[in-house]
C-alpha cells in the first residue's frame, strides 16, 4: 500500500515536472511577442519608446492570458494523462505553439494595419485594403520559438525552485481576474483574446434586427396634440422650463408620502398632473436624454453610448428655431458623458460644478471623501443670479441631486426636526412611520428639495417672462431605498405642466412616459406658432394626452438599469422577468384572465423586436437619417497611429492622469504630441477645463499669442468662475505685450467672483505696465509740446 501511494505522488510530481516548464515557457513566448510588437511600432514612429507603461501593462494582460489558459489544459492535461501517458503532454505541446503562432499573426496583422483583429475576421478576404505579411509574421513566431525552445531547456532543469512556487499559480488566476475588469487598449491586449471576446459577442447576438425599415424609429411628425385643448392661444413662443428632481417617485406627490413636499402639492393644485405617468428608465442619467428627446436606451442609457449617433431633440429643434438653451447641474457633467451629449447639442449655458462661484458650498463629503456637487438651493440661485439676458424664448434645462443618495443636504438638523413633525401629524400607519424614522435622512432631502423649488417658483414670478412660460416638473425615477409592492412601482413618478398660459389646472389618467415628452411639446407649439421642425422623427414616445386607437400601438419600454431590459408595457399588459400582468385604471397589477393569455406570446415578441430594434440604432446609428439632423457630429477624428500613441501613453478612464501626461509633454516642449493628447481628452470630457486651458497655454508658449488669446478667451466665458482660466489668458496678453485688455479681464472677474491671488498679481503686473507707458508716452507728448512752444517764441 505505501508502495502504491509512493508511486502515486511520484507520478504526480512528474506531471507537474513536466506541465509547469511548458505553461511558463507560453508566457515567456507572450512577452517576446510584446516586445517584437512595440520594437516594430517604435521604429514605425508610432510609438516614443518600446519600453514605457503601457509595455508592462501589456505584459500584466499577458499573465492574465496565460494564467487562464494554464488552468484550462492543466484540465485537460490531467485527463489525457490518466487516459494514457505523455497523451496529455503532447496535446499541450500541440496547443501552446499553435496559441503563441496564432498572437504572432494576429499581433502582425495589428502592427500592419493599426487596428486588431475581431469579429470583422469574417469580411477579412472581402476587402482589398487589408495589409498583412506572412513573412513577418513567420519570422516572429521563428525567433519566439526559438527563444522558447532554449528558455523551456532552463526552466526544466529548474524544477525543484518552480515546484514550490505553485501557490503563485493562485495569483496568477487572480491577476487575470483582475485584467478581465482592467480597461484594456488594443496596444496592451492579448489579440488572441481580444478576438476571442469578439467572436463570442458577435455569436451571442440572438436577437438582431431583421425588419425591412432602414430606420425603424422614423415616424412622421405629429402636429396635433391632446395638450393644446389645454393652453390659451400664444401670442409668441413660450419660454420652456424642465425640471428633474432626482429620485422623486409618485409616492411624493400622488402618494402616501405627500405631506412631506407641501409645496409641490400646492404647485400641483394650479397644474396639469398625470395621475399614471412613468419614468422610461430605472437611472437619473438614462432619463434626461429620454425627456430631452425621446431617444432609445441603448445598453446603458442615450449618454453612455461610445459613437455620436444622428438624431433631434427639444435642445436641436428649438435652437433651430431661435431658442437660447441652457442646462445646470450641481454635479460632474463628465459622468455618463452628458458633458459630451450638452457639446452636441451645441447647448448656449452649461452651469456644471465647474460654474458655481465662492459664494455657494458643495454638499457635505460622504465616507470616502467625495461629494455629489453642489444642493439644490445653490442649484437654482446659481442660474439666476448668473443666466445672461436674451431677448428672445429660453429653454432651460435643470437635473438636481440633493434627493440622491447620501442625502446631504444643508441645515440637516432643520430639516430632520419637520421631518419628525411631520410625521407626527400624518395619516401615515406605524410601518411607515417606522420607515421614515429609519430614513430620516432620505425624508430630509425630499423636504430640502420642496422648500428649494418653492424659492425658485417664487423667483420665477418676479421673472417678466413668467407670463409666456411653461414649467415642466418631473421625477428621474423612484428611488431604490423606497420599497414598493410590485415591480412597476418602481418607474412610477409625477408629471406636473404649470403655466400662466394654461386655461385650467386638471388631472389627466393616461398612461404617459418620459418619451411623451419632447414630442407633445413640438406639437404644442407647433400648433399655436409656425414652428420649423423636421417632417420626420426618430421618437420613441407618442401624445401625452391623446389615447391610442389601434390595438398593441400603445409601447412603453422600460430600462431597469444597465444592461437590464427586462420589463415592457403593450396596451394594459405588463411584461416583466417573463411574467405577465394586466394592468387596471391605477396601474395595479392584476393576474391575467384565461383570455387574455393568448396575447403573451404576442408581447413577448413585441418585446424582443424593440430589443432589437434598441440595439441597432443605437449601434448602426439608425435613429435617424443624417439629413434630417440639425446636429453633426464635431469629435474630432484621429488616425490610427495616432490612437496607438494615445493609448500607449493613456490606459483606463483616468483623464486626470492623461492631463497630468499632456502637461508633462508640454514642459518636456513636445507641442505637438501634447496638444494631440489634450485634443483627445476634450474629443471624451468636452469640459475638461485643465485640458483647455492647457492648449490656450500651449500655444501661448509656442508663440502663437493670437490662437492663445482667442481659446482662453473662449475659457473664461465657458467657466466664468474658474480663477485658472483668468491667470492663463493674462499671461498670454503680457507675454504678447497686448496688455490693453487688463481692465475689462479685471472687470469680468471681479463680477463673477474669482479670488485668486495669482490672479491678482498679474493684474497688478500689467497695470504697472500700462501706468509705466502711460507715463513715457505722457512725458514724450510734453517734451514736444515744450519743443512747439520755443519753436513759436522764436
Amino acid at each position: 500500500m505505501l508502495e502504491y501511494r509512493d508511486e502515486h505522488i511520484e507520478s504526480k510530481e512528474r506531471k507537474l515536472r513536466d506541465f509547469i516548464p511548458v505553461v511558463l515557457t507560453f508566457f515567456v513566448g507572450l512577452a517576446v511577442l510584446s516586445i517584437y510588437q512595440n520594437t516594430m511600432l517604435y521604429s514605425m514612429g508610432v510609438l516614443d519608446s518600446i519600453f514605457n507603461s503601457s509595455f508592462f501593462l501589456y505584459l500584466l494582460h499577458h499573465l492574465g492570458f496565460a494564467s487562464v489558459i494554464s488552468l484550462f489544459l492543466a484540465f485537460i492535461f490531467n485527463l489525457l494523462e490518466n487516459k494514457k501517458p505523455g497523451l496529455g503532454l503532447s496535446t499541450v505541446k500541440i496547443t501552446i505553439p499553435f496559441l503563441l503562432v496564432l498572437e504572432a499573426v494576429l499581433i502582425t496583422y495589428y502592427i500592419q494595419n493599426f487596428e486588431p483583429l475581431g469579429s470583422d475576421i469574417f469580411g477579412l478576404f472581402s476587402t482589398k485594403e487589408i495589409r498583412f505579411s506572412l513573412l513577418q509574421a513567420s519570422m516572429a513566431s521563428l525567433i519566439t520559438g526559438a527563444v522558447c525552445f532554449i528558455c523551456y531547456k532552463y526552466i526544466a532543469s529548474l524544477y525543484t525552485v518552480i515546484s514550490r512556487m505553485y501557490p503563485l499559480t493562485i495569483v496568477f488566476f487572480s491577476i487575470f481576474l483582475a485584467t478581465l475588469y482592467s480597461d484594456k487598449k488594443p496596444v496592451n491586449e492579448n489579440k488572441t483574446q481580444y478576438l476571442a471576446e469578439h467572436l463570442t459577442e458577435r455569436l451571442l447576438q440572438w436577437n438582431s434586427y431583421e425588419g425591412a425599415e432602414e430606420y425603424p424609429l422614423l415616424r412622421p411628425f405629429q402636429k396635433e396634440t391632446g395638450l393644446s385643448a389645454y393652453f390659451r392661444t400664444m401670442d409668441s413662443l413660450p419660454h420652456i422650463k424642465i425640471i428633474l428632481v432626482d429620485g422623486l417617485g409618485n409616492d411624493f406627490v400622488n402618494g402616501r408620502f405627500t405631506n412631506f413636499m407641501p409645496h409641490l402639492q400646492e404647485l400641483k393644485l394650479r397644474s396639469l398632473s398625470w395621475k399614471n405617468f412613468l419614468s422610461n428608465t430605472g437611472e437619473s442619467h438614462a432619463s434626461f436624454p429620454t425627456v430631452i428627446g425621446s431617444l432609445p436606451f441603448g445598453e446603458s442609457g442615450f449618454t453612455t453610448l461610445p459613437d455620436f449617433t444622428y438624431r433631434n431633440t427639444l435642445y436641436s429643434v428649438l435652437k433651430d428655431n431661435g431658442y437660447a438653451t441652457s442646462f445646470s447641474y450641481g454635479g460632474n457633467t463628465a459622468l455618463f458623458n452628458m458633458d459630451r451629449f450638452l457639446e452636441e447639442e451645441k447647448v448656449d449655458l452649461i452651469f456644471d460644478r465647474n460654474n458655481f462661484g465662492n459664494e455657494f458650498s458643495l454638499q457635505e463629503e460622504d465616507a470616502a471623501g467625495i461629494t455629489l456637487g453642489y444642493p439644490d438651493g445653490a442649484l437654482f440661485s446659481n442660474f439666476h443670479k448668473n443666466a445672461k439676458e436674451f431677448h428672445g424664448p429660453k429653454l432651460d434645462v435643470f437635473m438636481t441631486l440633493s434627493t440622491k443618495a447620501p442625502f446631504h443636504i444643508p441645515n440637516f438638523d432643520k430639516y430632520r426636526d419637520r421631518v419628525a413633525q411631520i410625521a407626527e401629524k400624518s395619516n401615515l400607519d406605524g410601518s411607515a412611520q417606522r420607515f421614515v424614522r429609519r430614513n430620516e435622512a432620505l425624508f430630509s432631502s425630499f423636504v430640502y428639495a420642496d422648500e428649494a423649488l418653492a424659492e425658485f417658483m417664487e423667483m420665477e414670478r418676479s421673472s417678466p417672462h413668467f407670463s409666456n412660460t411653461i414649467y415642466i416638473l418631473t421625477g428621474s425615477h423612484q428611488l431604490s431605498e423606497i420599497s414598493q409592492d410590485n415591480p412597476l412601482a418602481k418607474y412610477r413618478v409625477p408629471l406636473l405642466i404649470f403655466s400662466p398660459l394654461l386655461k385650467s389646472p386638471g388631472e389627466i389618467e393616461k398612461v404617459a412616459s418620459h418619451a411623451d415628452i419632447a414630442p407633445s411639446l413640438l406639437a404644442l407649439l407647433s400648433a399655436n406658432r409656425p414652428v420649423k421642425v423636421p417632417g420626420q422623427l426618430g421618437f420613441l414616445g407618442g401624445d401625452l394626452v391623446k389615447q391610442f386607437i389601434k390595438k398593441g400601438d400603445r409601447q412603453i419600454p422600460l430600462l431597469r438599469s444597465a444592461y437590464k431590459m427586462h420589463d415592457f408595457i403593450v396596451d394594459d399588459f405588463f411584461y416583466s422577468d417573463g411574467e405577465m400582468y394586466q394592468l387596471d385604471q391605477d396601474l395595479n397589477l392584476k393576474e391575467l384572465e384565461d383570455g387574455n393569455k393568448t396575447d403573451v406570446e404576442a408581447i413577448e415578441q413585441k418585446f424582443e423586436n424593440f430589443k432589437s430594434i434598441n440595439r441597432y440604432v443605437t449601434t448602426k446609428n439608425r435613429i435617424i437619417p443624417r439629413s434630417l439632423s440639425l446636429i453633426e457630429d464635431r469629435k474630432p477624428k484621429f488616425s490610427k497611429e495616432e490612437m496607438i500613441w494615445i493609448e500607449s501613453v493613456f490606459n483606463g478612464k483616468d483623464f486626470d492622469n492623461a492631463y497630468s501626461n499632456a502637461k508633462r509633454l508640454a514642459f518636456q516642449k513636445d507641442y505637438g504630441r501634447a496638444l494631440l493628447l489634450c485634443e483627445y481628452i476634450l474629443s471624451e470630457i468636452p469640459r475638461h477645463a485643465d485640458t483647455e486651458i492647457l492648449v490656450g497655454r500651449i500655444h501661448a508658449w509656442k508663440g502663437n499669442y493670437d490662437k492663445a488669446i482667442e481659446i482662453l478667451n473662449r475659457v473664461i466665458k465657458k467657466y466664468p468662475k474658474y480663477g485658472d482660466g483668468y491667470c492663463a489668458l493674462m499671461d498670454a496678453y503680457f507675454w504678447s505685450g497686448q496688455n490693453g485688455g487688463t481692465y475689462e479681464i479685471q472687470r469680468l472677474s471681479r463680477k463673477n467672483g474669482v479670488q485668486d491671488k495669482i490672479l491678482d498679481e498679474k493684474f497688478k503686473r500689467s497695470i504697472a505696465l500700462i501706468v509705466n507707458k502711460e507715463e513715457e508716452e505722457g512725458g514724450q507728448s510734453m517734451q514736444q509740446k515744450t519743443v512747439e512752444i520755443g519753436s513759436k517764441r522764436k
